[in-house]
């Protein structure tokens, strides 16, 4: 996770009318650009822009009202909209990683929206896979009728049956599938590490290019759903002129939603498929995962098929490489 320094400051707010009038303080700001975004367990959420940087505003439904901002004038600018005295700079500036949890799960949402989500992130052998599943009205029940939910919480055969199904509800022009291979991975992943990136910059890159491909097919989508990590902006950054009109949700445990669920399904069930194919091709089984088995694959393979090919089935960037 990203340790971006930004400002914060969480109070209670038990009275409902006193929410309401910190709510209309903060949008009587008339220098920041406020965008509203569902967000589960909050009243209302405010997502501000200024061109000296951004502003936050989460009202939880326990009473807690949580205000955030990338610098601590722009912190000052919302407690002096509704009242609050401003905090010392030692108690307000937090680093991301200790930030307030975000609350998570499933987002109210109407209408058409694209979910994405990958797999093999955490797998040393096999290659990454993102995919995205754009979900309408009418789709979104049928999907959670046959079972559709978190990749993680199925078993090897529903993810594969789960799969089929989802590619003949939603059609062909509404689920796109990304697949980075071990070889590929580790060419781009040394090129974003000279570029001093990270491994989410990567990852934004594929969610980025699966809600490319399906907006190229889906032009009348305005929003996308995808798991919150590191800084909210990686996506965003990595997306293209079809992208950049579109409202981007980013929450944790995204998987809740049914359109990032069914991605799920499909990156996971792409990966299993590669894997398999790789233990084929090499004569030797891949495992997932990164276990002490996998390490013990990995040295098998180098034994069989030499160090310089291991880049050919494993992520290299993983301690396994430097124990093996």
């Amino acid at each position: 996770m990203s340790t971006q320094t930004r400002f914060a400051r969480k109070t209670s707010i038990r009275s409902t009318v006193e929410r309401q009038r910190i709510r209309q303080g903060l949008m009587s700001l008339d220098s920041v650009a406020w965008t509203e975004k569902p967000e589960q367990y909050c009243e209302y959420r405010l997502d501000g822009a200024l061109a000296s940087g951004w502003l936050r505003a989460k009202q939880f439904t326990n009473g807690t009202l949580y205000l955030e901002a990338s610098a601590e004038n722009l912190l000052n600018l919302m407690e002096s909209a509704i009242g609050l005295a401003p905090e010392s700079p030692a108690s307000t500036q937090t680093k991301l990683a200790a930030a307030v949890p975000r609350p998570s799960g499933k987002l109210e949402l109407t209408g058409a929206y694209i979910g994405t989500d990958e797999s093999g992130k955490g797998d040393y052998f096999g290659p990454l896979v993102i995919a995205g599943v754009m979900v309408t009205e009418k789709t979104i029940p049928i999907l959670a009728e046959m079972g559709v939910m978190d990749s993680k919480k199925l078993t090897p055969k529903a993810i594969q049956d789960l799969a089929t199904d989802i590619a003949r509800i939603v059609g062909a022009d509404a689920y796109s599938v990304v697949e980075i291979g071990p070889a590929k991975y580790n060419q781009l992943y040394d090129s974003f590490k000279q570029r001093r990136r990270n491994l989410n910059h990567l990852l934004a890159w594929g969610h980025a290019r699966v809600i490319e491909n399906l907006l190229g097919t889906n032009p009348e989508c305005t929003q996308a759903v995808a798991d919150q990590f590191g800084s909210e902006h990686y996506i965003r950054s990595q997306l293209q002129e079809k992208g950049q009109g579109i409202t981007l949700h980013q929450t944790p445990r995204a998987e809740a939603n049914t359109g990032v669920a069914a991605a799920s399904i499909l990156a996971r069930n792409r990966f299993v498929q590669k894997l398999e194919k790789l233990s084929q091709q090499f004569g030797l089984t891949l495992p997932p995962g990164a276990s002490a088995q996998v390490k013990a694959q990995a040295r098998k393979f180098v034994t069989t098929h030499g160090r310089e090919r291991l880049g050919e089935v494993a992520k290299l960037h993983f301690k396994t490489t430097q124990d093996l």
